[in-house]
């Protein structure tokens, strides 16, 4: 998945809608609909409830191994009524909340600071947060911004949680669930080259119903590809029931092969 799609699905989960989208997978969404999700429209007359000092913060030029960058946005009510923020929702995992949830008087100040985590996310950062007061559920007050850019860390490869020799997977495992007759779907498992060689991976060991190829076929040093598992229902034993696993062991790389293993998780309807 993508950093797009990523930020989205943290964004639908603290919105309380990734259940009911995923109940309805037949829905679709417009461009004006997905951009009203990632970008909700802020309540009428927002400026004249909290006014901040500065809704954008550009957090400069830093690395995937500095610590995270805190930035206060400061703030004051400027209505004549006490206000309550209830909830400050991001739309990135990376972008983290502090405020302090207490009524705040007309014309008095407050601080609602956002810390964004660098590990993990290089590229250009654009993350919004959504300011929520009591009696307000559906259109946010305020709209803070931080942007800037993350170089990758000093290990490109710090990401990939797992290494086979010279070959770092993001994974070990997949999973086919929900799997229909006559059906022959894939998973992925993003991968990498540390080394200096190029990598050429097949399978050593993988049942007659499975396949195994990576896009690229060859992954030269320094480069990702993926890791496509196919599994063809149709060809599955009947012996091996709804539920079941297998492993698939890799060749083209270092190791015994119990390090070189896959595993494979599958249930079908």
């Amino acid at each position: 998945m993508n950093s797009i799609g990523l930020k989205l699905l943290f964004f639908l989960i603290n919105f309380g809608l990734f259940c009911s989208l995923s109940a309805q997978t037949d829905r679709r969404f417009t461009p004006e609909q997905m951009d009203s999700i990632m970008n909700p429209p802020l309540i009428d007359n927002a400026d004249k409830i909290l006014k901040f000092e500065k809704s954008v913060f550009d957090i400069g030029v830093i690395t995937e191994d500095d610590a995270p960058v805190k930035v206060d946005f400061s703030f004051r009510n400027v209505s004549h009524k006490s206000i309550l923020i209830n909830r400050v929702t991001a739309n990135c995992g990376c972008t983290l909340s502090e405020y302090k949830s207490e009524w705040i008087k007309p014309n008095e100040v407050g601080v609602i600071s956002l810390k964004y985590v660098p590990k993990n996310h290089p590229g250009s950062v654009d993350t919004n947060a959504f300011v929520y007061i009591e009696g307000e559920e559906k259109h946010p007050v305020a709209k803070l911004t931080l942007i800037g850019h993350v170089l990758p860390g000093k290990d490109i490869w710090d990401r990939y949680p797992y290494a086979i020799g010279k070959l770092r997977l993001k994974r070990k495992s997949v999973s086919f669930n929900e799997l229909m007759r006559g059906q022959k779907p894939s998973e992925r498992i993003l991968c990498g080259n540390s080394g200096s060689a190029p990598i050429k991976l097949k399978a050593a060991l993988i049942p007659s119903f499975a396949s195994l190829r990576t896009e690229p076929e060859i992954i030269d040093p320094g480069c990702e590809a993926d890791i496509v598992i196919t599994i063809d229902e149709a060809k599955i034993p009947s012996i091996k029931g709804n539920e079941f696993s297998f492993s698939i062991v890799l060749d083209g790389v270092g190791g015994k092969p119990s390090d070189r293993t896959i595993k494979v998780y599958v249930k079908r309807k």
